[in-house]
């Protein structure tokens, strides 16, 4: 819990200082740059390559049910989502990116957002949501929480609903680079937040074989694994499927699961 609680600390003090740019961050739109046409465009094209993926590796997404974006931030990716599903619900463990996701998803009835401060999605009932996504968001919570919201995602998905998360599995570089990656990550905060004390967030792998035996274990399947650049230190929503594994850097993987 009390690594939540840091996370909570982190993501509140982003989302006061500069919240559009720590959910995409584009070195051009740091400084409050970034325009809510620009950013919420960013949104619609991650979604709509998430849902072709899903349909080129033969998924069947039933559009007439929820949806839930896990780690909404401002509700970005929920917004993209209300486009094609009805309800679409976006959850995050920030406060103040849940005022923000209200205010700027106003005139979208079909989103709704909810505060989550603990490890389990008490709010949301079991079977309840057809389409499942994440993005950006495990990889930023240690172990046990992330399995621990991974199984929380099973369950309130639908037998027979689709979940696709990101995590990455590992880290390609030499000690040094690894401890520099870490430093760098925590300057980048401390610059946004003004912060002397250092702060905890930090990036979390989990490996394939640990996933795929979480999902079964929920009585679910994984139906395939996908190469992206998500954690590429460019990315700033504008989502692309890689054919091989970086040399360097942080291997992301997304998974596409079906339940039951």
């Amino acid at each position: 819990m009390n690594s939540l609680k840091e996370l909570q600390r982190n993501w509140e003090g982003l989302a006061q200082a500069d919240p559009l740019w720590a959910i995409c961050t584009d070195p051009s739109k740091r400084n409050r740059q970034w325009t809510h046409e620009e950013f919420f465009a960013t949104g619609r094209k991650e979604i709509e390559a998430v849902l072709g993926y899903a349909a080129r590796v033969g998924l069947c997404i039933d559009k007439t049910l929820p949806a839930l974006d896990f780690g909404c931030g401002v509700g970005r990716l929920t917004r993209a989502m209300s486009e094609y599903f009805p309800e679409c619900c976006g959850v995050d463990i920030s406060p103040t990116m849940i005022s923000m996701a209200q205010a700027l998803n106003g005139d979208r009835p079909g989103c709704y957002f909810q505060l989550n401060e603990g490890p389990q999605l008490h709010r949301l009932q079991n079977n309840y949501f057809g389409f499942v996504y994440t993005s950006l968001v495990l990889q930023h919570i240690a172990e046990p929480c992330s399995h621990q919201y991974i199984a929380e995602l099973v369950r309130v998905l639908k037998p027979g609903g689709v979940l696709i998360f990101q995590v990455p599995e590992t880290l390609r570089a030499n000690s040094l680079t690894k401890v520099k990656a870490r430093v760098a990550l925590c300057s980048r905060l401390q610059s946004i937040l003004g912060r002397q004390k250092p702060c905890a967030m930090e990036m979390h792998c989990i490996k394939e074989p640990v996933i795929r035996k979480l999902i079964a274990q929920n009585h679910a399947r994984v139906v395939d694994v996908a190469l992206t650049n998500s954690c590429d230190p460019s990315f700033s929503g504008d989502l692309h499927y890689l054919t091989q594994e970086p040399l360097h850097g942080y291997v992301s993987k997304q998974y596409y699961v079906v339940k039951g």
